[in-house]
């Protein structure tokens, strides 16, 4: 494998080596160079004051020849006697004394009068050059003269007056570039660029006039690419104002590359040589590494097979590795201990012990014989989310435990098999003759379970309902058998019953339900006129004015069906769905009461809501922004609830009503005279209407008892000031007879039927007509 652990062993330990020698490689040549640029520029500047030291020397050499020669008294009368050969005599011997190659005498015209040499190795009119040096007096300059250069020095002949200038010169020659070169370590060139004369320690006389290109360009190839063979340094010499001339000081370079080279290469062998000692090493170390490891990985792989017997084979070559074989041995009981908790888990309620739902159904599938009969009892505690809310889930998990305990107890002795299938749900299982015989059956077990419980010294009285299913008469797949069995408790828990035994056909019912459900979902979303909403008017029996309505939704299906309001409303209730239907409901009527306002009638809507919508957090604030968004007033909304929605949760209903009436939204108590509502309560409660439960209207004018209660009802709300609605009203002698009582507002088929909105528009036009 290209990414091993031994590849990546051996790659790491040639890359650092790699990186080390790189590192030393650039750290040697950094110093090398540093080193050597140090040096160089030293030797530079040692063979720039050598050479300025050779040259003043030569200077003071030819000025004191000059002052010997022109304080001489016999060679002063000679110039001024104009006697030649003692002129040339004493010029002659004198330059043998100094070795100097040039000793003129030039009279004060310019004129050459004597040499110390062949008069054409000279200039014979020598006034410029005589008038520039004039202006430098005691200072020895560098000229040309016919070809070769010179170092010069002018001084005038006094007798007493000056009578002649007398110049005295070394010529600069090859030897001298060489004698220098010598001297100073560098190269040396002097170049008088405009007269073309190039003096040069060069080896190779075929350059030297060219001296200057050569030491600047000169390159040689090298390891590393092309290099400069010299490092220059130019040296300004006086010399005259049109024939500049200087000097060229060069350092030859290859003698460092060279020996830079040497130690590359030894770096490099050495490097070389480091390379295979790692590679070698590092390979040993990474199979002593890796071939245990590969040991623990088929180890591994045997643990992750279930066999967690299995051990390591091979030596253990260290500490480090005998300390990991140990920890995978461990590590192996610990999974399989692990393992038989974790399964146990995935199957097993955490509180209770009991099988879950998966394990349950798996269970009845393996355990179920068609040769024997099974009795399925599904047990709810109702009321737990309340307990839960009041005293705290701690108390709420200790009551599902002693209903499980009790169970157990009960289900122990006819080898049942139990389990936790919700938060409050359990099912028990056992062939149907031993529970028939056990503790008188079923009902015993009812009455076992309602038995009082001492839950951390509270005394809990706990409510059940519990739903039965027979094996195999009424299922044999064990998922149809489960279904079945909570059909059955919600069943019992509908109809408020203890017990209540699956009937056939109620899977079916179930099915209808859920079918139900699902196409009222989509209704809501789609939002294509399945559902719509019906206005039934109220007489305003003091005005005798239609100001009034109830809002009753309805739904007929895509097939042309309808869905009795009190089906699908319950369903909606029991799934949750409660809540977005009640949403739709505001929007549609909050959005007809504003296109009525805008038609120029006024008119409050009632819409009834569920105790799910009061302890809604969303409803408050939907219902405000949908008024805010249509601009509509709030108390042109009344919010119908019935007694058993405020019963039932009445702290929370009684804070939700006061925060709707804070908006100015007005409460109706609807079906009033049918539930629970005590006097004490009714003052409680934060509402603006009573709305008498048409059981009492219907036959009014019949009942001498209905009268009796509808007047007192009528007087009593009154007297707490609220107004009050008759709902039911269906003859003319019901209205007669409510008006008598003073009734506020009467709703009934004698009024109209629940109208689509654009029938009750024309309903109403024609009613105030006929008005």
């Amino acid at each position: 494998m290209t990414n091993s652990l031994k590849n990546r062993i051996v790659v790491v330990c040639v890359g650092l080596v790699l990186l080390t020698t790189f590192v030393s490689l650039f750290s040697t040549w950094w110093s090398t160079n540093q080193f050597n640029e140090k040096k160089l520029s030293q030797d530079i500047n040692v063979a720039e004051n050598v050479f300025k030291q050779y040259l003043s020397a030569k200077e003071s050499l030819l000025l004191t020849a000059a002052k010997v020669l022109t304080a001489d008294f016999g060679f002063k009368q000679a110039v001024a006697t104009r006697d030649a050969d003692t002129i040339s005599s004493v010029l002659y011997n004198h330059s043998q004394r100094i070795n100097a190659e040039l000793m003129l005498l030039i009279d004060l015209s310019g004129k050459l009068v004597s040499a110390n040499t062949e008069k054409h190795a000279v200039v014979d009119d020598l006034k410029s050059l005589m008038d520039e040096l004039l202006t430098k007096p005691d200072e020895s300059n560098f000229v040309v003269l016919n070809g070769d250069l010179y170092q010069v020095i002018l001084l005038p002949v006094r007798a007493p007056r000056t009578v002649a200038y007398s110049l005295v010169g070394f010529k600069i020659t090859d030897a001298v570039a060489t004698e220098l070169k010598k001297l100073t370590g560098m190269g040396v060139s002097f170049i008088a660029d405009d007269d073309g004369v190039v003096k040069t320690s060069l080896q190779d006389k075929a350059l030297s006039t060219s001296a200057l290109v050569h030491f600047k360009e000169a390159t040689t190839i090298r390891i590393f690419g092309e290099k400069a063979v010299y490092r220059n340094r130019i040296i300004e010499l006086p010399s005259l104002i049109e024939h500049h001339v200087e000097v060229l000081l060069s350092a030859d370079l290859t003698q460092s590359y060279s020996e830079f080279e040497s130690l590359f290469f030894t770096i490099m062998v050495l490097a070389a040589i480091t390379v295979v000692i790692g590679i070698l090493s590092s390979g040993l170390l990474a199979k002593n590494l890796t071939t245990p490891l590969s040991q623990l990985t088929a180890l591994a792989q045997q643990f992750a097979r279930g066999n967690y017997q299995a051990e390591f084979i091979g030596s253990r070559q260290s500490s480090e590795v005998s300390t990991l074989v140990n920890a995978f041995n461990n590590m192996g009981n610990d999974i399989k201990e692990r393992e038989k908790l974790i399964s146990f888990q995935a199957r097993h309620d955490s509180l209770t012990g009991f099988y879950n739902r998966a394990a349950m159904l798996d269970v009845l599938s393996k355990q179920l014989d068609n040769n024997l009969e099974y009795t399925l009892v599904a047990i709810d505690i109702r009321g737990l989310r309340h307990i839960n809310d009041k005293l705290g889930p701690r108390i709420g998990d200790d009551c599902i435990k002693a209903v499980a305990e009790r169970i157990k107890q009960f289900s122990q002795e006819i080898t049942g098999i139990n389990a936790r299938i919700g938060g409050d749900e359990f099912l028990t299982v056992f062939p149907s003759q031993a529970g028939q015989a056990f503790n008188s059956g079923i009902p015993g077990l009812v009455e076992q379970l309602q038995a009082g419980y001492l839950i951390q010294g509270l005394n809990i009285a706990l409510r059940f309902s519990i739903g039965v299913v027979q094996y195999p008469s009424q299922g044999v797949a064990a998922d149809d058998l489960i279904r079945r069995v909570l059909i059955a408790v919600d069943s019992a828990s509908c109809e408020h019953k203890n017990i209540h035994y699956y009937q056939q056909g109620e899977d079916e019912e179930h099915l209808e339900r859920l079918i139900i459900i699902d196409e009222l979902k989509q209704a809501l979303h789609d939002d294509d006129g399945q559902l719509f909403m019906t206005y039934q008017p109220k007489l305003n029996i003091i005005t005798q004015q239609i100001d009034k309505v109830e809002s009753l939704i309805r739904w007929q299906r895509k097939d042309g069906s309808w869905v009795s309001p009190e089906v699908f409303i319950d369903l909606a209730e029991q799934s949750g769905l409660i809540v977005e239907l009640t949403a739709w409901v505001v929007k549609t009527v909050v959005a007809q009461v504003a296109h009525w306002q805008a038609a120029g009638i006024n008119m409050q809507a009632a819409i009834n809501v569920s105790a799910q919508d009061i302890a809604s957090d969303g409803f408050h604030s939907h219902l405000w922004q949908v008024l805010q968004d249509y601009e509509v007033a709030a108390k042109l909304i009344t919010i119908e609830l019935t007694e058993r929605d405020m019963i039932e949760n009445e702290e929370k209903g009684i804070q939700a009503l006061a925060n709707l009436k804070l908006i100015g939204v007005k409460i109706s108590l609807d079906d009033y005279g049918v539930g629970q509502t005590s006097l004490g309560r009714l003052k409680m409660l934060p509402i603006d209407e009573l709305k008498l439960d048409k059981c009492f209207i219907l036959k009014l004018d019949e009942s001498e008892k209905d009268q009796f209660i509808v007047q007192s009802t009528v007087t009593l709300g009154h007297q707490l000031g609220f107004s009050v609605v008759a709902e039911g009203v269906e003859t003319k002698a019901s209205l007669d007879l409510l008006i008598l009582m003073n009734c506020d507002y009467a709703q009934g088929y004698y009024l109209s039927r629940p109208l689509k909105a654009a029938q009750f528009s024309q309903w109403l036009e024609e009613y105030n007509a006929v008005s």
